[in-house]
């Protein structure tokens, strides 16, 4: 455990070895909240949390046509977007 001090701008430094630890590179950007008397800082996912139901709609079915894998990757991403468009709203 170690020990920092906040700033006169409310700023602190992660230590470097917490910071390489976790690939925490300068821009990563955090969620924080409080828990009990304890701030926590979580590193906001790079890409959002998906799961297996995200994807299942892009199996093969029959009368489909067999996409190749640049098509199916971008069936994938374009579903995805428009799931997280419809998730905004």
């Amino acid at each position: 455990m170690e020990t920092v001090k906040l700033s006169s701008k409310g700023q602190i430094v992660i230590p470097k070895e917490m910071r390489e630890s976790r690939h925490l590179g300068a821009g990563t950007e955090f969620i924080v909240s409080f828990d009990g008397d304890e701030i926590r800082l979580l590193p906001v996912p790079v890409f959002p949390r998906t799961r297996v139901e995200d994807g299942a709609g892009a199996l093969a079915k029959t009368g489909r046509k067999r996409l190749n894998d640049e098509e199916t990757e971008r069936a994938i991403a374009e579903m995805l977007r428009e799931e997280d468009e419809a998730g905004k709203s």
